[in-house]
């Protein structure tokens, strides 16, 4: 294949170039589902009646259903973590993910890391029932005999005598993998598509499970793919004016440059079914993009929901309606769950409630048994509205089960694992309480903290101090933080003298409970950057 060089005017969304007979390629998206499987409101969370309600699987099939009758060549392409994010996951685990896919088969599928959740025999019965092909490049799964015979590193498929490369490839974060080993992403993409290159194959799709950042340098040095459906990082991407709720992190498609000057695009669409990505390509002989047109659609309250995914829909949500759908309190102000790049409302709540729970353990002249808590921005997962909080609401911000503890770490783990949070382009800033900390990300990597202080433990009442790097604190994670998850290996490899404690949604909403009405301002100054 050879390089690829446009002379082009990009105007919004379309680039356009000197017309040609080409062959047209219609590639629609999904990534991050996350069991939404019913419609939700703007947060991504339960739609209450006096709510729009946006989204769900019936409206994705909806608009698959009307792209593939209307597109020329479409292909249906679903980037991974169906699994996880909601109590309808949480009952029914991968049967409910298995049953609706299968209603509206994608035409391929990667593994996201929550597909590993439940550990490699929570993932095994998804994949012997999903009538999709599944790829992935980079998972070698020999010592897993029963997983690796369930997917492929690649397939090809064709359309209009054309044949198009699909490669597969997974983030390397996900734990719960067994035996098998996530490989490296950029490496094993490339070996793939040379693979791929070999057999003629001159149209290169990589279905990514690796996030935004990996997709760029999967694109700079992966080899000549032509576009990259990505998935994992939740990224909203969008050329000109916005629809829907999110605030574009990029254009769509976002366009990167390899040495030679191929262009190669990435496109992404966000996250819970709220969009579904839509993009259209014109290739030459060559198996060149000479031109693209396209954009996410927001799936509104104005889109109609396909009628027999509603019906299918039903005997499922009647038994979750009645467990999930009772009210355990009110908060009055909306806490936001965009947590990644600064403090937000729901990790205020949930590192609260953390750091609740541990209270009672407390020795004489302490005033509480763990003064902070710190929280992975990735686990607080929804958002909650004014009003009414529902025990399904309190489940989709906190979707994992995870066991809280509480450990002892010295001053310098604590401030490691905050430099740490902040130490990439795409930041995951750890959600504190009990600490203010204040940033400044002109500096260097890990010397980013201009101020830290901690609640004081042994002391009386509850007062700020400034972080001694050698004193010993006591800090409340849950037990995946606590075991080094997300690469925060400081945790393990500097903690000391265990508690273990009661499961994260349980604190939840024992918490909302205890505290209704929740009238506090969600955002209180903990994480500031100057």
């Amino acid at each position: 294949m050879k390089s690829l060089t446009l002379t082009c005017i990009f105007i919004s969304i379309k680039c356009f170039c000197v017309a040609e007979d080409l062959f047209p390629l219609t590639i629609i998206h999904m990534n991050d589902m996350h069991a939404r499987f019913e419609e939700t409101n703007l947060l991504a969370n339960i739609c209450k009646e006096n709510e729009k309600c946006i989204g769900g699987f019936a409206r994705v099939v909806t608009k698959v259903k009307e792209l593939r009758a209307k597109s020329p060549n479409p292909i249906f392409l679903n980037a991974g973590d169906n699994f996880q994010g909601t109590y309808w996951y949480n009952t029914y685990k991968w049967n409910v993910t298995q049953y609706f896919l299968n209603l509206e088969p994608a035409d391929a599928m990667t593994i996201g890391n929550h597909e590993f959740d439940d550990g490699i025999s929570g993932l095994v019965p998804f994949l012997e029932r999903i009538k999709i092909p599944v790829v992935s490049c980079n998972i070698n799964a020999t010592l897993e005999p029963k997983f690796a015979e369930k997917f492929n590193n690649s397939i090809i498929l064709e359309r209009s005598g054309r044949k198009i490369g699909i490669v597969g490839v997974t983030t390397t974060v996900p734990s719960g993998w067994g035996r098998a080993k996530v490989l490296p992403e950029v490496e094993y993409v490339r070996k793939e598509v040379d693979k791929l290159v070999e057999q003629g194959i001159k149209i290169i799709i990589v279905l990514s499970h690796a996030g935004l950042d990996f997709d760029r340098e999967i694109a700079k040095h992966g080899g000549p793919i032509d576009l990259i459906v990505g998935g994992h990082t939740h990224s909203f991407l969008f050329s000109g004016k916005p629809v829907g709720p999110d605030k574009p992190v990029g254009e769509y498609p976002t366009i990167e440059t390899q040495e030679n000057g191929r262009h190669v695009l990435i496109v992404q669409a966000s996250a819970f079914n709220k969009y579904l990505g839509n993009i259209q390509l014109f290739f030459d002989e060559d198996g060149e993009v000479k031109r693209y047109e396209g954009a996410p659609i927001f799936l509104s309250h104005e889109v109609p929901q396909d009628p027999m995914i509603l019906e299918e829909l039903k005997p499922w949500k009647a038994t979750l309606d009645a467990i999930f759908k009772k009210p355990v309190g009110c908060v009055k102000h909306e806490h936001d769950s965009f947590c990644f790049e600064r403090e937000c409302g729901m990790g205020n709540l949930i590192t609260d409630s953390m750091r609740w729970a541990f209270h009672n353990n407390k020795s004489e002249g302490e005033w509480t048994g763990s003064p902070i808590a710190l929280a992975l921005s990735g686990s607080v997962r929804a958002a909650l509205s004014p009003g009414e909080v529902m025990l399904g609401d309190l489940f989709a911000t906190t979707p994992f089960g995870n066991k809280l503890v509480s450990i002892e770490l010295p001053g310098s783990a604590i401030r490691k694992a905050l430099e740490f949070s902040v130490s990439k382009s795409t930041m995951r800033v750890l959600q504190v309480s009990g600490v203010k900390v204040v940033f400044d990300l002109s500096r260097k990597p890990f010397e980013r903290i201009v101020n830290l202080e901690v609640l004081c433990q042994k002391c009386e009442a509850p007062q700020y101090e400034a972080v001694d790097d050698e004193k010993q604190y006591r800090v409340v994670l849950s037990d995946y933080t606590a075991n080094g998850g997300d690469n925060f290996t400081m945790f393990t490899n500097d903690a000391r003298n265990r508690i273990n404690g009661p499961l994260d949604i349980d604190v939840l909403v024992a918490y909302v409970r205890c505290k209704t009405p929740i009238e506090a301002p969600p955002l209180t100054k903990r994480i500031q950057f100057l």
